[in-house]
């Protein structure tokens, strides 16, 4: 069987470059959820985004191919891309396809199926479907539909954490407390724990509106002192209720070779729907993204430092200081604090 996944990448990027040629703003979701590759946003700047999920597929044609759609995917903001090339000619084709479009298609158990033959250009089904600017105006039509009948409420909580400076805030944390208590035996925090006190700080009752985005660097030693479960593959965001954390909240970690400072800041860029931004950082080079948000309608915590710990995170956000959630990780009181 042919493997597809280069060409569905580059049709992925050639989509993405279509998208926002036509004045889409285009993001990529760190994880696939319901077979979106891509996600179509609008009106980030107000209360509630309207989205429109994409697949993107790629397919090179020799006599013949297909694509297959899992049906339960198929909704009104659920679009699919398809790029064809020619084996032959090398020609390539931009095919765009809706919910009836899709709807049509052979359905075959749970999923529906697109035969593409071998003069599929010369198919007056695949020349009605070409992309072309018929499709932006469906597109815009959808988003503008969401907006006016089932506007998509931003509810949920993101908290972003930067892994080194977590592994510091640890030590020093630790340092802290065994000065003043050396009597007393301090337990290795885990990420449950933190994110659990993070969390009661903030009085966050709903937890499973909540998303953690913990990003580590493979060339420190955080899991040496945090528990944070198995270690995940280098740069791919990995998560969503994994067994070993808390049933309340999503748990997402990337493991990276990269400077932590760009993930995070990748990841502080993608924020789609979200009321609260919780970030465990120390660094100022976040604050012109933070900025963003906030401007967007975000309300904003840093977990930092204190100045009196040395911090020159200096901004106007809501800030706490981080070693307060990390002591009662460690299982000490209220009142020992």
């Amino acid at each position: 069987m042919m493997d597809n996944r280069p060409l569905e990448i580059q049709a992925e990027s050639l989509i993405q470059y279509k998208l926002i040629n036509h004045g889409l703003l285009v993001t990529k979701p760190y994880f696939d959820k319901e077979g979106t590759d891509l996600l179509i946003l609008k009106d980030l700047s107000e209360k509630t985004t309207t989205t429109i999920k994409v697949q993107c597929k790629g397919r090179t044609v020799k006599r013949a191919s297909n694509v297959t759609i899992p049906a339960k995917y198929v909704k009104e903001n659920f679009v699919v891309f398809l790029y064809v090339k020619e084996d032959e000619t090398n020609d390539d084709f931009l095919y765009t396809f809706f919910e009836d479009d899709i709807n049509a298609w052979k359905l075959q158990g749970s999923n529906f199926q697109l035969v593409i033959p071998k003069d599929f250009q010369c198919r007056e089904y695949f020349k009605e479907r070409i992309f072309a600017k018929e499709a932006i105006f469906k597109i815009e039509s959808i988003l503008l539909k969401q907006a006016v009948s089932q506007q998509i409420e931003k509810t949920d909580y993101s908290i972003i954490i930067d892994g080194i400076f977590l592994e510091k805030a640890v030590v020093q944390t630790q340092a802290t407390y065994r000065e003043i208590y050396p009597e007393k035996t301090l337990q290795m925090p885990n990420i449950d724990d933190i994110v659990e006190q993070i969390l009661q700080y903030a009085s966050i009752k709903r937890k499973e509106n909540v998303n953690c985005y913990l990003i580590y660097s493979s060339e420190f030693g955080l899991e040496s002192i945090v528990d944070i479960g198995e270690v995940e593959k280098y740069d791919i965001l990995m998560g969503k209720r994994p067994k070993f954390v808390g049933s309340n909240y999503n748990l997402f970690k990337l493991k990276t070779q990269d400077f932590i400072l760009f993930k995070v800041k990748d990841q502080l860029e993608r924020i789609v729907n979200v009321e609260h931004v919780f970030l465990v950082a120390d660094d100022f080079a976040y604050v012109p993204y933070l900025q963003d948000l906030k401007e967007k309608g975000v309300e904003i915590i840093v977990f930092q430092n204190s100045e009196n710990s040395g911090s020159r995170m200096h901004h106007r956000f809501n800030w706490a200081d981080v070693t307060y959630p990390l002591a009662l990780a460690m299982g000490l009181d209220q009142h020992e604090l």
